[in-house]
């Protein structure tokens, strides 16, 4: 198990965002329901990643669609409207990442896989800082 694993437990539990750094040690009874918890997770795996279209929805609510291209590059449509974004994916270790760079603004998403459906879990970083959570969904393509 790695760090943001924990990380991820303990916001999936809490509902309270931590840095890595700022993770504390677990408890007995956390220890047993991290092992769980832990069980109802995968890794991603790089070809899945860009055989199908994926939706992003955020904490407040909005949502995206993102077209992973096998070329390691992205563009991420907003589901109402005409504005769309550019970056970049890598799968490493079992977990998806991705970049976009937009003017000063680095927004990054590290993403956990679910072993239970395709609605996935992550976090976002804008410019290194710990920002949010959010679920990235595998859709089905035609």
């Amino acid at each position: 198990m790695k760090r943001i694993h924990l990380q991820l437990f303990f916001y999936e539990t809490t509902q309270t965002l931590l840095e890595l750094e700022d993770l504390p040690p677990l408890t007995t009874n956390q220890t047993i329901e991290c092992q769980q918890w832990y069980k109802t997770k995968r890794k991603i795996l790089n070809f899945e990643v860009h055989s199908q279209s994926w939706v992003k929805v955020t904490l407040d609510g909005f949502s995206s669609q993102l077209e992973l291209q096998p070329n390691g590059k992205l563009i991420e449509k907003d589901l109402f409207t005409e504005q769309s974004v550019k970056g970049l994916w890598h799968v490493s270790d079992g977990f998806l990442f991705i970049k976009i760079i937009s003017g000063e603004v680095i927004v990054e998403y590290q993403i956990i896989g679910s072993n239970l459906n395709n609605i996935h879990s992550g976090f976002e970083y804008i410019n290194g800082i710990l920002s949010s959570y959010s679920k990235f969904i595998q859709i089905k393509n035609n």
